[in-house]
């Protein structure tokens, strides 16, 4: 299936990207590409975790919205079946499922189903296979296998660790399942539509489109019933709002840490009590949760290195989907959450019973998938990529980050394939900031000074201390840009940089200062309010910048003056020319003089 046929399910607003990495650094695949200072997400590589939305400080990132879509499908012929994620119950503040359910059919869906349903029927399934089946696999291994229940971790596992995928359960996941259930109990033309905390489930929609037609978050939800003034105060309960064709068993348990492996050894016991054996009990399980504690978990890991049958529940998000990048009440603590999910799920059944299994259509899926393409590069490839950045040797790889990559070496293979600039790292653009800023300072014939907000030099040039007079020079060739040195015993000046550098002073000032046969000509500007600002002086004195200067103030009066002649041109008539033709002879003669001066 071609995914970019519709806009993916998580996008980049880019007039608000202000390239500050930050997406790429909470991003666990680096599936992020930047061109021209804007982070473009490769969708191909892309888990669909949701740590870029919820993290981007200016928004940037957003997830797609389906909603007008489920809108037009409501608006045909079609009958349309939510199916409702139990987290419900952890977000939709003043909701009971009652309520939930009436106001979905107000917006327009014909019933509304658990998706905790599905969670049910592949329990079930497992159950059967770890009792009824040899726990071990080809070779007389242990038997190993990773839950299917995650999308994003199936993502994960299918892109980026391949050597895992054939572990993972060939069993659709619970919302696969669930849709496949409804459509043989309303009819194949049924839409089904999802509802919950996860950008995953769109990733998920789109690969099964035949099956889903499409996945909401709680925050769309929340949103559109927002906009249809619909609250729990303004539905009315009626017999019919319940869950279709019944309420699901410990299946509920799924949208928490450990909750798949609770729900599955529900129906492990309940097959080991009917076949009176003491099965499952060589079964070792592990819960994880975190998309950064699964990849650790994963790390090196070899299934050959098992001494007993091990099945992995493995969940993107921290703490379960009750913590989903979807779930509209966000501020809500996470105990909370979590404690209103057991409680829930612990007034569930124990199990269905088996004329509600029978109904389980077949939940057997293979995430379509591909294994991503991963390119090596030389040793030699990888050092001049650095080199790119002044990265030279292993002193200047200082792997702070702030490109979002971990590792310098990381960001270099990311340059080597396309997905980053120069510009990302911090300390080159510093140094080459650094670099430009001493080549402006040594070139300028003027003098420049830069300090701090005490007045302690940060650093000048060689002309700011030769204007500065003999002892400031030789103070100077003993110690080069004067770094430390107090301006007040140096200038005469230093009071404009402590009014520039005052917060609520002005930004720049431009002033003569005379200091005995001297004029000082400054230029003060802030370069940090309340830190640090910078000077250019120019001893306008000396013939070489009183040429400068009267030739620049000939061409100020010329300026200034334009506008005035142009007007009262008809009233003076030659002598207007004649005074600009005098003032241009000024120029004139000190630029020659100037250019003899030169040669």
């Amino acid at each position: 299936m071609n995914l970019l046929k519709k806009k993916a399910p998580v996008h980049t607003v880019y007039e608000k990207c202000l390239d500050c990495y930050k997406c790429i650094r909470m991003c666990p695949v680096k599936a992020i590409k930047v061109v021209k200072g804007q982070a473009h997400i490769m969708y191909e590589r892309c888990i669909c975790c949701g740590r870029c939305v919820n993290n981007c400080p200016t928004n940037a990132k957003r997830y797609r919205s389906d909603v007008d879509s489920v809108k037009l499908l409501l608006s045909g012929n079609r009958k349309a079946v939510v199916s409702l994620a139990p987290s419900f119950v952890s977000d939709l503040r003043g909701w009971t499922s009652e309520k939930i359910i009436a106001a979905l059919k107000k917006l327009g869906f014909s019933a509304v189903s658990e998706t905790a349903l599905g969670a049910d029927f592949l329990s079930a399934q497992i159950a059967r296979e770890l009792t009824q089946q040899d726990l071990t696999q080809s070779g007389g291994k242990p038997r190993f296998m990773i839950s299917s229940a995650c999308p994003a971790i199936v993502a994960y596992i299918k892109r980026y660790k391949p050597e895992l995928a054939p572990f993972v359960s060939p069993h659709a996941s619970p919302l696969l399942t669930h849709a496949r259930f409804l459509h043989s109990r309303y009819g194949k033309e049924t839409a089904v539509v999802f509802i919950g905390p996860c950008f995953a489930k769109k990733l998920e929609a789109d690969l099964y489109e035949n099956d889903i037609d499409a996945a909401l978050t709680f925050q769309e939800l929340d949103e559109w019933l927002q906009k249809e003034n619909i609250t729990p105060e303004s539905v009315s309960v009626t017999s019919d709002c319940a869950f279709e064709p019944r309420r699901s068993a410990k299946g509920a348990f799924f949208p928490i840490e450990g909750g798949e492996i609770t729900a599955f050894s529900a129906y492990i016991s309940k097959a080991a009590s009917a076949a009176k054996a003491d099965t499952g009990q060589d079964l070792d399980t592990v819960s994880m949760s975190g998309i950064n504690a699964v990849k650790r978990l994963l790390m090196n890991f070899e299934p050959e290195s098992l001494d007993k049958p091990l099945f992995l529940e493995l969940l993107a998000c921290s703490g379960g989907c009750i913590n989903g990048p979807g779930m509209s009440s966000c501020s809500l603590q996470r105990i909370i959450r979590n404690t209103r999910l057991r409680s829930y799920a612990g007034t569930a059944d124990d199990t269905l019973d088996d004329s509600t299994l029978s109904l389980s259509p077949l939940i057997k899926a293979d995430y379509p998938l591909n294994t991503l393409p991963k390119t090596i590069y030389t040793e030699q490839e990888i050092a001049e990529a650095l080199q790119l950045v002044g990265k030279s040797n292993l002193d200047d790889r200082r792997n702070c980050g702030s490109c979002g990559y971990d590792t310098c070496r990381d960001l270099a293979v990311a340059f080597l394939n396309g997905w980053a600039e120069k510009s990302m790292c911090a300390s080159y653009m510093r140094k080459l900031a650094s670099q430009t800023a001493n080549g402006i300072m040594k070139s300028t014939p003027s003098g420049a000074v830069i300090v701090d907000k005490h007045l302690q030099i940060i650093d000048c040039n060689e002309p700011f201390a030769r204007i500065m007079g003999e002892e400031t020079e030789n103070l100077y060739a003993d110690k080069p840009g004067l770094g430390g040195a107090d301006l007040t015993k140096i200038a005469p000046f230093a009071q404009y940089f402590t009014s520039v550098i005052e917060p609520n002073g002005p930004d720049q000032i431009q002033c003569d200062v005379r200091e005995g046969k001297k004029i000082f000509h400054i230029k003060v500007f802030a370069i940090e309010k309340g830190e640090t600002a910078a000077g250019i002086v120019d001893d306008i004195t000396e013939p070489r910048v009183r040429i400068d200067k009267t030739v620049e103030r000939a061409r100020d009066v010329i300026k200034k003056n334009a506008a005035v002649t142009q007007q009262i041109a008809f009233l003076l008539g030659e002598n207007a020319a004649e005074s600009e033709a005098i003032l241009n002879s000024i120029i004139e003669s000190y630029t020659v003089e100037e250019e003899e001066h030169d040669a």
